[in-house]
């Protein structure tokens, strides 16, 4: 029998976005058809969940197995040097979300995602989705399935699909084919990482970021094993060799703070670059088609914000895809650009140096007056901001740009900022 218009969905990808996306609209009632290859690479990029990621696993049904193989996130510290240390605990800032998160392998939480959107009713294509640009009214750009995957669309979904959902990651298939405009970010960073044993960490579960003599480290632990992961411009990896090993390798001899950190430890895993580092197209909905996850935008993982707007931007897009009016899509493609813009502003002030410099105020002014306000703020509101729990609130995003703009007196900022 015809599906009802309207319905019918083509996904391509099954990561967390596309995964997540083709559960709900399953259980909605659509027919979904999800073009998927199952990636061999364990080392991906988000091993590191926020708060207000937990929901969303409520959500589908899958919490608990994901704790059953991850390491539970109770908060997340930031080593600046030897003598301050930033240490956020999610049960003394979350409110409205759960007050912790995991640190997931990735290879096996891609795996739950995909096994619950099987059980919803989505049916997996186990190919690369060819897609083709094709004529449009008044110049509005659509797209069409390859025949080779029309064909297999087809037979899952009884007919055409309504829609092609764009979920395929960084390799940003759609926005590609219809070159639509997109924008990046003033710093062209080099990400290398690789997976460890026997790296220093402060506190059990914490996700650690470090500022570094160029750039910075993350280290996330895993069961096991340690995410270690380093971020700086391209051209200090290219004076430390020319492969990937090469260059990972002699930066955790060079730099004075990974060297302390690595004392005794050993690197089990292959590394891994990543050179397109952040990258937000600026329309993510059209006449039948639609972007979601990365394929939209993607943007730095210093706040571990990856998989959050993933997963949330796949729950607003379904919702969206059930309402089924043109209102509905462009309230979600406003506000998945407003959700990454936010999270760009505060990884911003990771970089300019005042996110640490509230918080060496905090330390130091704790007990007196204005102080006591910037604790109060710091703590409840500015690491909200970070938790996922109030990036998009308006009150917690004033009171994080007055704090940035007017609380930080006469601290050195160039003496904190990421270099």
């Amino acid at each position: 029998m015809r599906h009802e218009r309207g319905r019918s969905i083509a996904v391509i990808g099954a990561g967390p976005a596309g995964a997540t996306l083709a559960t709900l609209l399953a259980r909605a009632g659509f027919r979904v058809a999800v073009f998927s290859r199952v990636s061999s690479n364990a080392l991906l990029v988000g091993e590191s969940l926020v708060p207000a990621v937990i929901p969303i696993l409520r959500m589908l049904g899958v919490e608990d197995e994901v704790r059953a193989y991850s390491v539970l996130k109770p908060g997340a510290t930031f080593v600046v040097n030897r003598d301050f240390t930033i240490r956020i605990s999610f049960d003394e800032v979350c409110g409205r979300v759960p007050n912790y998160a995991y640190n997931v392998p990735r290879d096996r939480f891609d795996a739950t995602l995909r096994a619950a959107c099987a059980r919803s009713g989505a049916e997996f294509i186990e190919a690369s989705a060819q897609v083709e640009r094709v004529p449009g009214e008044a110049g509005e750009p659509r797209v069409a399935l390859g025949p080779e995957s029309l064909a297999a669309a087809r037979e899952c979904l009884g007919g055409d699909p309504d829609w092609v959902i764009d979920a395929s990651g960084r390799s940003r298939q759609l926005a590609r084919l219809l070159d639509l405009r997109s924008y990046g970010q003033d710093r062209r960073d080099t990400a290398l990482f690789a997976h460890c044993e026997g790296v220093v960490l402060d506190q059990p579960g914490h996700v650690h970021s470090d500022p570094l003599e160029h750039g910075w480290c993350w280290r996330i632990p895993l069961p096991g094993r340690i995410s270690l992961g380093m971020v700086a411009e391209p051209a200090v990896f290219r004076s430390l060799g020319e492969k990937p090993e090469e260059q990972y390798d002699a930066f955790l001899r060079t730099d004075p703070h990974l060297k302390r950190l690595f004392e005794g430890g050993r690197r089990i895993t292959p590394v891994v670059r990543y050179t397109n580092y952040q990258l937000t197209t600026l329309r993510g909905v059209g006449n039948g088609w639609a972007l979601v996850g990365d394929a939209f935008g993607f943007i730095d993982p210093v706040f571990s914000s990856g998989l959050f707007l993933a997963m949330d931007g796949a729950r607003i897009l379904a919702e969206a895809l059930r309402v089924g009016t043109p209102a509905a899509l462009r309230r979600y493609e406003r506000a998945h650009l407003r959700h990454i813009e936010a999270w760009r502003r505060a990884i911003g002030y990771f970089y300019d140096g005042r996110f640490f410099a509230l918080f060496r105020i905090r330390e130091e002014a704790k007990t007196r007056g204005f102080g006591r306000l910037v604790d109060r703020h710091a703590t409840k509101h500015v690491a909200r901001i970070f938790t996922g729990e109030a990036t998009t609130n308006w009150y917690s995003r004033w009171i994080t740009e007055f704090m940035m703009t007017h609380a930080l007196g006469e601290q050195d900022l160039g003496a904190l900022k990421i270099r």
